[in-house]
């Protein structure tokens, strides 16, 4: 009897819990009261719904189950979608949308069941970072928001062992001893944040610490050692991809090894195991504030929205969480917007960024059976489908784009794994099977193989897919002034294009103005300004082109607008026979003169405001006349701008005036410059504000805070002039604050005058 007692209570304890919610997110509905039947008797309401509230456990091998049958549901409600597309039985068509209908509810639910709260694996962390801290003799405190984000339990079982890892290298590696962090000038409490949340489709998972961050040069050294890199690699290679180098197997900083690193398990298995589940993992570090890593991971793996795409007679299936844009490119001679080949690769100018592209046949292993990219383009026009590999881009050129639908993911059979290019199967709505591709994989067939490059080249061409946008191209608009040959201007000057009726011209003395926006708004014929006859017919409207001088805005009427064009050549400014051309871009067919807009503006300004350019062109030399004046001999300049065409314009006024100018692509590569230069190597600093990676007020302030380079003078030279700017410019630590293009302006300002 003795021996049964323990069986009873557990029985009986069993039933108490399954009586009582289980699920965190359920709500307890309260009961409701009895009520009083004719009879005096009192009816119990559990029969109208008080379980409605309740929990019940359900075995994990039937969620999955459940989802697999959900998968298989939405496979069928495909096929008889595409099935009723073709009918003309309008009862079939209404009943197949009901089942679409009601297929995507019961998929929403069902793939809700699966979905756990991310605080289920990083709270534990508080545990692992005080334990850590414990036996590594430091102070760490941890904070953890986003707790609340849900992530498909499967999805959130893979990323437990990953994120422990990086915890630990955080703790270890990342986090200095207090003696080290009293040092450094900081609390001697380091701080490790976890944070989660959605974006793009995604759950991102942020790890930050306070640290030591990472040593570019360290990491460049244990690479050289292991024979990861070469001299030439090391010399070329920026900073995000000296990061890359930590997720490389066999490579591993640690200096000894503990129980916490070293442990032969290194970054490259966490990069791995993430990648395995469809996601991606992004470092950023500086050195002495910290490090910090993104993990970024789909929420599910049962169905995820993909595009369809054909090549040859087979169907693929991209995820589109890996998808940017869909470009189609028609082999016309009058389009600016060609593929170009580049060391025998295809290449393709996609708003200024060079893309490389890979063929979708080529990197199936189907070279000879197809026609090459070039034999393709001739014939007409190619599919593109711009992809995001780990921040890589590429165009992926495929024979035809289908369409977008959820798919079910199928794994590929354990003989297949090895196969690079997909990462799984899908059953399409016809029954037959479409391959996943996987990014990550085909990324590695976008090659650029060929000479050395140098400079912001050889940072475009890595040994994959860019990286960066290719800044030796600029944009034009070109416009037509009823004269011989065409006319164009940089398109970052251009605001607005407008059209206004002729009846809303008025006049302002001489000086023609319209109505715009609140305000007035010249308008400055170009014909006029460069003495181009015009004896077309005055139409009902005219053609304004909106630019911005000095915080204001002015017309400028044109006959026609053309085109816009993208260039990758200095403009020759060895023709020029009046005031206000800035020089020519000599295209296949024809020359294109560039008008000198910025010049123009100056001379309208001058009219409009009596003198008061001068004014400020002295007051801007004074300012400078306060750092120090320069003289033009010996003088080095350092000349941060991320677009060619200003680089190279503004480069020929100092250059010509006897200074010495080195160039950086943006202002990252300037700062790069500075941390490893002394200070007798550069005497100035000119930089544009507007630019990728490191913004001109950014690197302003990250030079104001250097030992060596703290008090050089820095000179900005940007288009953007409002009272703002130059206020925010003052406040980063620029000495003077100027327009570009303007020689005058920026020669006494170097000079000191």
């Amino acid at each position: 009897m003795s021996e049964e007692l323990p069986v009873l209570e557990e029985v009986e304890m069993e039933n108490q819990i399954m009586e009582k919610p289980t699920s965190v997110e359920a709500s307890t509905v309260a009961a409701e009261q009895p009520q009083a039947t004719e009879d005096g008797a009192a009816k119990s309401s559990t029969t109208q719904g008080s379980f409605a509230g309740e929990s019940v456990r359900v075995h994990v091998d039937l969620l999955d189950r459940l989802m697999n049958l959900t998968g298989e549901l939405v496979l069928v409600r495909n096929q008889v979608l595409q099935f009723s597309n073709k009918s003309e039985n309008l009862d079939l068509l209404n009943l197949s949308q009901s089942l679409n209908i009601v297929t995507a509810d019961l998929q929403e639910g069902v793939m809700k069941t699966r979905m756990q709260p991310v605080g289920a694996v990083l709270n534990k962390f508080q545990r692992v970072v005080r334990d850590l801290a414990r036996s590594i003799d430091k102070k760490i405190d941890i904070t953890i928001s986003g707790a609340e984000t849900e992530l498909d339990k499967t999805l959130l079982e893979a990323i437990k062992d990953p994120l422990t890892h990086i915890i630990r290298n955080s703790c270890d590696h990342g986090i200095e001893t207090p003696a080290e962090r009293k040092a450094a000038g900081k609390s001697d409490t380091g701080h490790v944040a976890i944070r989660a949340y959605h974006e793009g489709g995604q759950v991102v998972i942020e790890i930050n610490d306070d640290g030591r961050g990472l040593s570019r040069e360290k990491l460049i050294a244990k690479g050289l050692k292991n024979g990861l890199i070469t001299e030439s690699q090391a010399e070329s290679m920026g900073d995000r991809e000296v990061y890359q180098l930590i997720f490389m197997p066999g490579f591993s900083t640690a200096e000894k090894v503990s129980s916490v690193s070293g442990r032969g398990v290194g970054m490259d298995v966490v990069k791995t195991n993430i990648e395995k589940i469809g996601g991606n993992v992004e470092l950023n570090s500086k050195l002495g504030k910290g490090t910090s890593l993104r993990l970024k991971i789909p929420l599910t793996l049962a169905i995820v929205p993909a595009m369809l795409v054909r090549c040859g007679e087979e169907r693929y299936a991209i995820p589109q969480v890996k998808l940017v844009e869909l470009v189609r490119v028609e082999n016309d001679v009058e389009s600016n917007s060609k593929i170009e080949f580049l060391h025998g690769k295809p290449v393709y100018r996609l708003r200024g960024n060079l893309l490389p592209l890979v063929s979708l046949n080529e990197a199936l292993g189907e070279k000879n059976e197809g026609e090459s990219i070039e034999e393709r383009y001739k014939k007409g026009s190619i599919n593109l489908v711009v992809l995001n590999a780990e921040g890589h881009y590429f165009g992926l050129i495929v024979d035809e784009i289908l369409d977008a639908a959820d798919i079910v993911v199928k794994p590929l059979s354990q003989f297949l794994k090895s196969i690079s290019v997909f990462s799984g199967a899908t059953i399409m709505g016809d029954g037959s099977v479409a391959l996943i591709l996987d990014v990550m994989g085909i990324s590695g067939h976008a090659t650029m193989e060929g000479p050395k490059k140098s400079g912001k080249l050889a940072n475009v061409i890595k040994g994959g897919a860019t990286e960066a946008p290719f800044s030796d191209s600029m944009e034009f608009l070109l416009f037509d002034l009823n004269a011989n040959g065409k006319y164009a201007m940089p398109l970052c000057l251009v605001n607005r294009l407008e059209e206004f009726p002729r009846s809303a011209i008025e006049h302002s003395g001489d000086q023609r103005v319209v109505r715009y926006r609140g305000a007035i708004l010249p308008i400055v014929s170009l014909c006029d300004t460069l003495g181009i006859e015009n004896d077309s017919p005055a139409g009902d409207s005219i053609t304004v082109i909106v630019t911005a001088k000095k915080d204001r805005l002015f017309g400028i009427e044109v006959r026609k607008i053309l085109d816009v064009m993208v260039v990758n050549q200095l403009v020759d400014d060895s023709v020029k026979d009046r005031e206000g051309i800035l020089g020519n871009i000599v295209l296949d067919k024809e020359v294109v003169v560039v008008a000198d807009i910025l010049n123009i503006m100056d001379r309208e300004i001058a009219k409009l405001s009596q003198g008061k350019v001068t004014s400020e062109t002295e007051d801007n030399a004074g300012k400078v006349q306060e750092v120090g004046a320069f003289e033009p001999q010996n003088i080095n300049i350092l000349f941060a701008e991320d677009t060619a065409f200003f680089r190279k314009q503004v480069v020929k006024t100092p250059t010509k005036h006897g200074y010495n100018v080195v160039t950086a692509v943006d202002g990252q590569e300037a700062l790069d410059m500075v941390n490893k230069s002394e200070r007798s190597q550069f005497d100035l600093i000119l930089s544009d504000i507007e630019m990728p990676n490191l913004t001109g007020y950014e690197l302003a302030e990250k030079v104001r805070t250097t030992d060596h380079f703290s008090d050089i003078p820095m000179i900005a030279l940007t288009t953007r002039f409002k009272q703002r700017d130059i206020e925010r410019g003052k406040e980063a630590g620029f000495t003077l604050y100027l327009e570009k293009l303007n020689e005058e302006i920026l020669i006494n300002a170097l000079n000191g005058i």
